[in-house]
């Protein structure tokens, strides 16, 4: 079975298809080609699992920034003709995008050279990508049942959940204290921000990181990015012992082994992993992200009693601290967030995928 998958920029699109991908070599022999950009995650972590890797030119539109955009549509042209070339080389049996600017030319190519052509969105708002190709979809696996009212057509939508890698229950917590110079008897808040870290939540933490460090029995995982580590790190040398600075965390079942509480973005996957090990979970949306989308995944976990969220403009040191306390010194209230993340998981979604795209291959 030959599949071409793309997708990339950032985790929140790289991870789900990396789920895919290793569900379906559980159940067929696989060729595999992966398609992203030089610039996004997909550039770091595809080829290290040894798994053929091509990139096209094209990039994101940058808002308000007239000299950046003006190879965009250039690029959009390029991309087109590189994607065209790849996909009729390859010539797969199936191509699966999992969103990111890049998925845009190469299922284009693949709708125009007849292949068969899926696509798997995160959001319950769909990405743009998303909106713009699923009429032309022979499907579009959907995260949400609620997501179902912004297509236009029906008959190709499917409900799978968000996938997640089944290697991230394999964590196992005193591999990970060991890992990363941690210790088993102190409780563990793990702060991050996707991969490529996130300075609204640096910031956060750092103006409450005095009151929080006042807990002797409190210890701090971070991975602050890499353009901010060194800025982090200088910052928390006073508590070095207790606090484990990082620019990205390759080992997140470890990290995730080992939490009390999370504190990160709201990107549609970086729910659905917690929501898998049913880990307990503040979070602070991303302001920007397009749709608003992030505070729409948080908002929908806050009113099933899931999960805390506090907006970026409003966690001030006061706010953010007591939040943070409280939450560290109520342990029967992480459990009960624990447990109904958990009912909101969708473990076998990227089984589901798996399952579906053999099917169709098959026919």
């Amino acid at each position: 079975m030959r599949v071409l998958v793309t997708g990339g920029k950032t985790g929140g699109h790289l991870y789900p298809a990396l789920a895919v991908m290793e569900a379906l070599k559980e159940r067929k022999a696989c060729d595999f080609l992966f398609v992203g950009t030089k610039k996004g995650i997909e550039a770091k972590v595809v080829p290290l699992k040894n798994i053929p890797f091509h990139t096209v030119w094209i990039s994101g539109f940058y808002r308000g920034k007239i000299a950046e955009n003006l190879l965009f549509p250039f690029k959009m042209m390029v991309s087109m003709i590189q994607s065209l070339f790849l996909v009729h080389r390859f010539h797969p049996d199936v191509v699966l995008g999992t969103g990111g600017y890049v998925s845009w030319p190469v299922l284009t190519a693949a709708v125009l050279l007849r292949k068969r052509t899926l696509i798997q969105e995160q959001n319950i708002y769909p990405g743009l990508v998303t909106r713009l190709l699923s009429s032309h979809m022979d499907g579009v696996y959907l995260s949400y049942k609620s997501s179902r009212k912004y297509f236009r057509r029906q008959s190709n939508l499917i409900e799978s959940g968000n996938p997640t890698r089944k290697s991230l229950e394999k964590g196992n917590p005193q591999e990970g204290y060991k890992r990363f110079g941690l210790r088993s008897d102190r409780l563990t808040l793990f702060v991050f921000g996707g991969s490529q870290g996130a300075r609204g939540i640096n910031r956060a933490i750092l103006s409450v990181l005095d009151r929080l460090m006042m807990n002797k029995t409190l210890q701090l995982l971070w991975a602050a990015g890499p353009r901010w580590a060194e800025e982090v790190l200088h910052r928390c040398e006073v508590w070095q012992e207790r606090i484990k600075v990082l620019p990205f965390i390759h080992e997140m079942n470890l990290a995730y082994a080992v939490s009390d509480l999370i504190v990160c973005r709201s990107g549609a996957t970086t729910i659905a992993e917690i929501a898998r090990l049913g880990l307990p979970a503040l979070f602070i949306p991303y302001p920007a992200a397009a749709g608003g989308h992030q505070k729409k995944n948080a908002e929908m976990l806050v009113e099933a009693g899931a999960a805390q969220m506090m907006l970026e403009e409003m966690a001030s040191p006061g706010k953010l601290g007591d939040l943070l306390i409280h939450l560290l010194e109520n342990q029967e209230q992480r459990e009960q967030m624990s447990r109904r993340i958990k009912t909101m998981a969708a473990p076998r979604a990227a089984e589901m995928i798996a399952e579906d795209m053999i099917r169709r291959t098959e026919v």
